[in-house]
């Protein structure tokens, strides 16, 4: 229940930042790496978190299974009371390593595969040997990466309890020792295979990257009421969520009418993107630009967004990326995307509709909707000024009534009047198309 309160967001960015491709070249390079079945099986289950329920119940079940599996093990070797308190320990410790941003659910899977390896070895090997707990070493390292170390550290604690010091002390070594190879076979670093497919720190809940995912996952899915809703709640809105809340205002034409009743408009022309921006930040642009009907710019940031995510995997970005061009008619680059999500489980659909040669209609009736004010002016741009951008694309289309809004509520906000007044008078007074309210009727009386 906590997590799916307070914490379903995080789940559905651990999706969009994992595309599960059913080729069997992506599937046969899994077999390429220590941990192949974790790391299979994890990005298997991952793609499931497209749905907002499925990543709080996934991980709650592991949790239980790995508390479980944990005083199954420790029974053994402990007495029952002292195996419960451990494991109800390792059961707490979990839960906080779901609140660690970077957490993957590949970790916890190599946990419950140690545990488990452990469990299995014990019955088959009713005394254990060195030369059967070392080969189990290294399957279990090939199959769950540092699950290796669960069961070593479980097998230390029991050979201990027997009283056996050499094997103490020896297979705890060949677990450390084995990454060593790894690293001339899988050509990464020594931590990399040690602690693969990766260990993480528990952490407090982190409210403020939740409710900016949130945001930002509601504008994903076109559910603007809950943007709006969302940044509503905030007594001052962040930079992220006013963005978004003033781009869905733009959608509907009424963007000067709401950034008169806030403190601080947060609009997004004023942000730069480069390789020190935040991805957050980098996936709002993407977003914005694509708003304004930049495809250059929009495009530059999803793919900035790709060289950041985990893999360069972001399935968002791959079908940003195919709307672009789309909406630019590059439809051999269009099609390079819909391959892709074609062999995906959850986005074979979309990739239909969205196929150059056989576009959906509603599909069809957006592009052509986007296309009308995409920028059209051939020029070489050194920066990402966004005035420039915006008065590039009202040259291109005097009826980007989006871009106009936001290039005059700009100048308004930056407090430069006369500016405001040559824009409007060049994009307003002389093509025809005056905008009428009370914000600029206000700044032009002054």
């Amino acid at each position: 229940m906590v997590f799916q309160l307070c914490y379903k967001y995080h789940f559905f960015i651990q999706e969009q930042n994992h595309i599960f491709i059913f080729s069997k070249q992506y599937l046969t390079e899994y077999f390429h790496q220590n941990s192949w079945l974790t790391c299979l099986i994890g990005d298997f289950i991952t793609q499931f978190f497209y749905y907002l329920y499925v990543g709080p119940v996934v991980s709650a079940v592991v949790i239980l299974l790995i508390a479980i599996s944990s005083y199954k093990s420790l029974i053994k070797i402990i007495n029952r009371t002292t195996s419960f308190i451990i494991s109800i320990i390792i059961e707490i410790i979990l839960v906080f390593i779901v609140f660690n941003n970077n957490f993957n659910i590949n970790c916890f899977l190599s946990i419950l595969i140690g545990i488990l390896a452990y469990n299995i070895y014990s019955i088959f090997f009713k005394k254990e040997g060195l030369i059967s707990a070392a080969a189990m070493l290294v399957i279990v390292y090939y199959l769950a990466g540092f699950a290796q170390l669960i069961f070593a550290a479980l097998y230390a604690v029991k050979v201990l309890k027997d009283k056996r010091l050499k094997e103490f002390l020896v297979i705890p070594a060949i677990a450390f020792v084995i990454p060593i190879f790894g690293h001339r076979i899988f050509q990464t670093t020594y931590a990399q295979n040690l602690y693969y497919p990766g260990l993480y720190a528990p952490a407090m809940p982190d409210s403020y990257t939740e409710f900016s995912y949130a945001v930002a996952t509601e504008y994903y899915f076109k559910h603007f009421d809950k943007v709006e809703h969302l940044a509503l709640q905030q007594d001052t809105m962040s930079a992220q969520s006013g963005i978004y809340y003033n781009m869905v205002q733009a959608q509907k034409g009424i963007l000067p009418d709401k950034i008169a009743s806030q403190k601080i408009p947060e609009l997004g022309t004023l942000i730069h993107i480069d390789e020190h921006s935040p991805y957050e930040a980098i996936c709002l642009m993407n977003d914005f630009y694509y708003l304004i009907g930049d495809m250059a710019m929009s495009e530059r940031a999803a793919i900035m967004a790709q060289v950041f995510s985990p893999n360069n995997r972001n399935v968002k970005m791959v079908k940003r990326l195919c709307e672009i061009n789309l909406v630019t008619g590059d439809t051999a680059i269009a099609m390079k995307y819909v391959r892709i999500l074609e062999k995906t489980l959850l986005y074979r659909d979309w990739a239909a509709k969205h196929n150059p040669y056989s576009l959906d209609k509603a599909v069809e009736k957006e592009i052509i909707e986007k296309r009308k004010f995409i920028n059209r002016v051939e020029t070489i741009r050194l920066s990402d000024d966004c005035r420039e951008i915006l008065m590039e694309l009202l040259d291109s289309n005097p009826d980007n009534i989006a871009a106009l809004d936001y290039l005059l509520c700009t100048d308004l906000i930056l407090g430069q009047l006369q500016t405001f007044k040559a824009d409007y008078y060049k994009y307003c007074i002389q093509t025809n198309r005056q905008r009428l309210n009370k914000i600029y009727i206000d700044a032009l009386a002054k």
